[in-house]
């Protein structure tokens, strides 16, 4: 039980770790890239403001762009600036004096006539004819917008439409930011990795080091309940031969009978004591395949005169050859339980004369579907998961009469989790209760 629940603390420790830094992760490179794309926009803007190039002024320092102004032609001859631009641009604190001499990017007209020109003269990797066939793939898709912003390949662009019919595109060469982006994810998610496994370690040896009085103190109580429980059968053994021998020489009476209910009682709750320590101890189980068809109609058939006996209809819907790897003798015990408990506790509804018990086999996919259901005098309707609980006893009075203990449902629950399985207990009419175990 303690290494499963540490194991459980190292699982949630790692997945909230990884989900911390997948956020801080995600967070970082989202941000990396939004702020990568809206300088990109920022200088896409000034280009495409400036007819598809840098203005002569920029940041306040006189620019000589050489071939460029010579083969610039401006669609409206020099009007197409807006008022204003040189301070706008000024107030671009993204860009330096050195900006244009960094940036690689072309621009491609196109006017109302369809008549295409390309400036390339500030990239190298693009001729005109390329700038060209690119411009009229994205005018082609997205030319009936009048401003449109994308990528192209390793280029962010804008395209606008002009006022004399035509279009404006502008293409950014990203290639190195590209380059830069992807270089700090990939370090971002080594780097986290490489932490992910410190924090693994970490979290191993300091909860080992946290578990390790738990463990001790559970070991201690296991043995101790192991102990004590063959102590006790020491006296109730002596305690019972004892009453046989004051029956012999008496007759039994209402007091020997009772010595004998009681030292019954008591041997089948330490009996049950030694069974949940043993399965919380066991480490591995005699995993074999055998037929549950089988293993599961025996045991409840052997239940069939108790179940009469307390005026109970038992119905068993059990299909034949079903197969499943286990430990035979622990399911076996576990449908004891479950049938042995429905028959401890089945009455019949309000209106009705007789309780009712049903014991079914299903498959569900690849799982196996144990279902135990009876019917009650009355309950509150939703889930009954606290009857799995140690010495849980919902009603103290009929427990005792009946000579419950509160352990047989733990050991149920104990048996199918370590099969990998799982238990639950319900009531959807108030007047029943269905026990289901899926392996």
């Amino acid at each position: 039980m303690i290494r499963r629940l540490r194991r459980q603390f190292i699982l949630v420790a790692m997945l909230s770790t990884l989900a911390v830094l997948t956020v801080i992760i995600g967070v970082l490179n989202a941000a990396n890239y939004i702020s990568m794309n809206r300088k990109a926009d920022m200088m896409l803007d000034l280009l495409a403001e400036n007819g598809g190039m840098f203005p002569a002024v920029f940041m306040g320092k006189e620019v000589d762009f050489g071939e460029l102004e010579e083969r610039r032609v401006p669609p409206d001859n020099g009007k197409n600036k807006k008022p204003g631009a040189e301070k706008h641009i000024k107030d671009r604190n993204l860009f330096s004096s050195e900006t244009p001499y960094e940036t690689r990017f072309f621009s491609v007209f196109s006017s109302s006539d369809q008549t295409f020109m390309a400036y390339t003269g500030r990239i190298a990797s693009v001729s005109e004819e390329d700038a060209v066939m690119i411009a009229r793939s994205v005018i082609q898709k997205y030319g009936s917008k009048d401003r449109y912003r994308g990528n192209y390949g390793n280029f962010r662009y804008v395209l606008s439409k002009e006022e004399t019919g035509g279009y404006l595109a502008v293409f950014l060469d990203m290639t190195q930011e590209i380059k830069s982006f992807r270089t700090v994810l990939l370090y971002s998610i080594i780097i986290s990795c490489v932490g992910l496994m410190a924090v693994f370690f970490l979290v191993c040896f300091f909860s080992k080091k946290v578990f390790k009085p738990v463990e001790e103190s559970d070991r201690k109580q296991k043995q101790f309940i192991t102990d004590a429980s063959h102590e006790l059968k020491t006296p109730l053994t002596i305690i019972s031969a004892n009453v046989d021998v004051l029956e012999m020489e008496s007759e039994e009476n209402e007091w020997s009978k009772s010595i004998k209910n009681q030292v019954k009682r008591m041997s089948g709750l330490v009996e049950q004591m030694v069974t949940l320590s043993r399965l919380d101890e066991s480490k591995s189980l005699e995993m074999n395949d055998f037929s549950l068809s089988d293993a599961i109609l025996d045991t409840a058939q052997a239940y069939l005169p108790v179940a009469e006996r307390n005026a109970q209809e038992m119905t068993l819907d059990i299909p034949e050859e079903i197969i499943y790897k286990g430990d035979e003798k622990q399911i076996r015990q576990m449908v004891g339980l479950l049938v042995e408990n429905a028959t401890k506790y089945t009455l019949p509804p309000k209106g009705e004369d007789k309780g009712r018990i049903l014991v079914k086999l299903s498959l569900k996919g690849k799982k196996k579907i144990i279902t135990v259901w009876n019917t009650v005098e009355e309950t509150q309707i939703g889930s009954k998961e606290r009857y799995f609980e140690r010495f849980y006893r919902p009603d103290e009075s009929r427990n005792s009469k009946q000579g419950g203990s509160g352990i047989g449902l733990s050991i149920v629950k104990s048996i199918a989790e370590a099969h990998k399985g799982k238990v639950s207990a319900e009531s959807s009419d108030g007047k029943s209760i269905q026990f289901e175990v899926t392996l």
